[in-house]
């Protein structure tokens, strides 16, 4: 039995020990829910009950992510792109919503990149942008080269390679303490099996 699953049954046994019905019984949930989402929830048919209850119940009004008290855990947390190629910085590129931009993009300067871009088989964008490759690892992505003016009178340029973001197949988290008391996260997606 793995450490979190240790925890989870200790703490649903002391959260059955609670003085008031309906506070135990939102904590057992939690704990279920917790350790349901820190494994393989869709492959474990005694997970669906909980985990289909909580996605019904995330629409309704009021609704409030349950935690469990004893592992110390926190409500969902989403984000849904992975972390940058080292030496890329995330950018959120201009929305026409105002407000709902989300650094969706990575960017790196040119002069920092270290390799060559493929822009052989270039073609313009409407912001008049080209587009072309680099390869990272072992893909081959597709890159958009961008020049941004700066300075007091748009006197410099700067060249940037942006590529998009990978998307993370599991987009929310929760953080938790496990036994050893350290802060640990468990990714998840909520997709019905």
């Amino acid at each position: 039995m793995t450490m979190l699953k240790c925890l989870v049954v200790g703490a649903a046994a002391i959260a059955g020990t609670a003085s008031l019905p309906s506070q135990t019984f939102a904590s057992e949930w939690g704990c279920q829910v917790l350790l349901c989402l820190s494994g393989d929830w869709q492959g474990t048919p005694s997970c669906h009950p909980p985990i289909d209850r909580l996605i019904d119940a995330l629409g309704l009004p009021g609704f409030s992510w349950p935690t469990c008290p004893q592992a110390n855990s926190s409500g969902a947390g989403y984000d849904p792109y992975e972390a940058c190629p080292q030496g890329w910085t995330p950018y959120a590129p201009a929305s026409d919503r105002p407000g709902q931009e989300q650094a969706s993009m990575c960017r790196i300067a040119a002069g920092n990149l270290g390799q060559p871009a493929n822009f052989r088989a270039r073609h313009g964008q409407a912001d008049g942008s080209l587009t072309g490759t680099i390869q990272l690892g072992d893909r081959t992505v597709p890159v958009q080269l961008t020049h941004v003016s700066s300075g007091a009178h748009n006197d410099r340029t700067t060249t940037y390679y942006d590529i998009q973001r990978p998307c993370r197949a599991k987009p929310y988290y929760i953080d938790y303490d496990d036994a050893n008391g350290l802060r640990q996260r468990a990714w998840f997606n909520l997709s019905r099996p």
